[in-house]
């Protein structure tokens, strides 16, 4: 179904609100309905961009092995004829719809060719794809823009005075890999902290066990740069009736984690419902399993509060680390100035000075004259 959403947004020009599903799709998934039907969504985005070439560069390479013939013409219709589409029928259109934009594909596309593993009826595609792009030019695509428009369609920020307050789950009961149980409020307030979702029980490679991986990268910048004991990270699992701190120790040793006080895998004692409706989780649950999730990571600043999220897509762990290096600064926020020096700042009295105080040039007027100095007055 999710697949034929995908194919109906092919029809017509892709909206900007759409554009991060089908990119997600097109770098997490592994199924080669939805990964055709993403390509084909791509192709009706108004105008080519060099920072999909990422994107498509990673679906060739997560479907490679997985590709199989389909169907586009009807709602679960299968593939009749050998000459059907393909996963990587679809993305080799798209590397050729990005022409000069796709060089970045360049080297993912050569190698493809020379593997010798290209199915006879795909070759022509894939030539075509290389022609298109332009397989002598020397330019190299600006990685900077591509991972500068990862962070802006992924990352949502909370400016200091519009962070929600974590009240309503302070007390949320969490037990870690140790099977120590404490509440939200006491993990995750007094320093900035990263936390990431997943699941042990995840199929996906790119997305639980490599958010793991990723995590523990944090941990090594953070020891880099001097900031151990000062940021925390911490990953929760949404899948918490399962995955029992044996499962949460074993799967984060496994993926060279630090757990100890500051650095912790934890689960909701009393379900997940709390949490995802704080953090509006982007995972759904069949019999109560997962059956779908996103790549999802957040930045708790010292008090508990989401300063900013990263979604669906591949984050950057120096990127994460230099975030919550930035809101270790909300330990000591600036007091407020006061608007006038020498009048109270609370009470009464103040409050009735500041009533009093003249507000424009005809009351200034007023006031002197009743005071006798009518010359000031003019």
């Amino acid at each position: 179904m999710r697949g034929w959403v995908l194919v109906l947004l092919s029809r017509r020009e892709l909206p900007d609100a759409a554009l991060p599903f089908v990119l997600e799709e097109l770098e997490t998934s592994f199924d080669p309905y939805l990964v055709g039907a993403a390509a084909m969504a791509l192709r009706a985005y108004p105008v080519s961009r060099a920072e999909f070439a990422s994107f498509i560069a990673r679906a060739i390479e997560n479907i490679r092995a997985h590709d199989q013939p389909l169907s586009f013409a009807a709602f679960g219709d299968y593939a009749q004829s050998a000459d059907a589409p393909t996963a990587l029928r679809e993305l080799l259109a798209t590397a050729a719809w990005l022409g000069p934009h796709g060089r970045a594909l360049i080297p993912a596309l050569v190698g493809l060719r020379d593997s010798g593993t290209v199915p006879v009826r795909l070759r022509s595609d894939l030539q075509t794809a290389l022609t298109l792009i332009g397989e002598q030019t020397t330019d190299a695509a600006n990685s900077d823009e591509c991972c500068s428009f990862r962070l802006t369609i992924g990352r949502v920020t909370w400016p200091f005075a519009q962070r929600q307050d974590s009240r309503e789950i302070d007390g949320t009961v969490l037990e870690d890999h140790t099977g120590t149980r404490t509440t939200y409020g006491e993990i995750f307030k007094g320093a900035p902290t990263i936390v990431a979702f997943f699941y042990t029980r995840c199929d996906n490679p790119v997305k639980c066990s490599l958010t793991i991986w990723k995590l523990a990268n944090v941990q090594k910048l953070l020891e880099a740069r001097g900031l151990t004991g000062r940021i925390r990270t911490a990953a929760i699992t949404y899948d918490p009736a399962y995955d029992l701190p044996d499962r949460l120790l074993t799967f984060g040793k496994n993926r060279g984690l630090r757990m100890d006080n500051d650095h912790r895998l934890l689960r909701p004692v009393d379900g997940i419902a709390p949490l995802r409706s704080h953090f509006e989780l982007g995972v759904s649950f069949a019999a109560r399993m997962v059956n779908r999730h996103r790549i999802e990571v957040f930045l708790l600043d010292p008090r508990g509060r989401i300063a900013a999220s990263l979604q669906r897509f591949h984050w950057d762990e120096a990127d994460v680390v230099d975030q919550a290096a930035a809101l270790l600064a909300d330990e000591h926020p600036q007091s407020p100035r006061p608007l006038l020096n020498g009048l109270p700042a609370a009470g009464p009295l103040g409050a009735i000075l500041v009533a009093c105080l003249p507000k424009c040039p005809l009351c200034w007027s007023a006031y002197l004259s009743s005071a006798g100095l009518t010359a000031l007055a003019g």
